[in-house]
């Protein structure tokens, strides 16, 4: 779909982008960016602009029925998503010396297979959810209900008085098809996470309302990594490498990350 300059503007307004980017191809250090379920590119823009500017080679891309709209999200299944992103990589590994990965929320999930593949440098991974909050409604009830309620707005699941003051990322419903297709993703994974070696960050906030603590201590105990940080933040919501109260904490801690490993590689 064709976007006019005024749809866009409203899209940023919703926090949406409907952009792929891609920055200083001619760097030798790659960095795959992978943003989370129903969300966009615009959840990892900022993070994007800052490696950007410290001169490393960035790609950002929407998933496939990402930055589109919620039932073009619905077509897809998890494989469609692994697939997507084992390509990316493999193009990026293709003109990089060193090639890390970041990914927020599923796109960490997605993050921890690709680096159960492919020999990165380093894995950064923040507000992982390999076990969903809403543990029966998501693993049981939403098993039955897809073939018959598609999409949920998002705004239902959050309590009356606060529902139409939340600016959403990405889509305003859920598309409960494709939650179905990331559960099933997520036990995949979850079977792979002792093939991860390279050297992990993982980030988690204590005001993050999506990914629950247990998923910092399944990723933590799960892989196989020798080199394991984590760093623990207070303010970040889910959308943790977006602008929030933490932001200079967290991208210092990324930036060090990266130049560490770049340099023992």
């Amino acid at each position: 779909k064709r976007f006019k300059q005024k749809d866009i503007n409203t899209l940023y307004m919703k926090k949406f982008d409907v952009n792929n980017y891609h920055f200083n191809p001619n760097s030798k250090i790659g960095i795959y960016l992978i943003h989370g379920f129903s969300s966009t590119t615009y959840e990892l823009k900022l993070l994007a602009d800052l490696l950007n500017q410290n001169g490393y080679h960035v790609v950002l891309n929407n998933l496939p029925g990402h930055g589109t709209n919620v039932d073009d999200c619905n077509k897809y299944s998890y494989n469609d998503w692994l697939d997507y992103s084992k390509i990316e990589l493999a193009k990026l590994f293709s003109s990089s010396d060193q090639v890390f990965i970041i990914g927020c929320s599923m796109g960490a999930v997605i993050s921890l297979y690709l680096a159960s593949i492919f020999p990165v440098a380093g894995i950064i991974v923040g507000g992982t959810v390999l076990k969903f909050k809403l543990t029966f409604s998501t693993n049981y009830l939403n098993t039955i209900i897809c073939h018959f309620l598609k999409t949920r707005e998002k705004k239902l699941a959050f309590p009356k008085e606060i529902r139409d003051t939340i600016n959403f990322y990405g889509y305003q419903a859920y598309p409960l098809i494709a939650l179905n297709q990331f559960r099933k993703m997520n036990n995949l994974v979850l079977k792979r996470l002792k093939k991860v070696k390279s050297p992990l960050l993982i980030i988690h906030s204590e005001n993050d309302q999506v990914s629950i603590r247990e998923n910092v201590n399944i990723v933590n105990s799960m892989v196989s990594s020798t080199n394991k940080e984590l760093l623990e933040v207070e303010h970040a919501h889910h959308n943790i490498f977006d602008k929030n109260p933490d932001t200079p904490i967290i991208n210092k801690k990324i930036i060090h990350f990266i130049n560490q490993y770049k340099e023992l590689s």
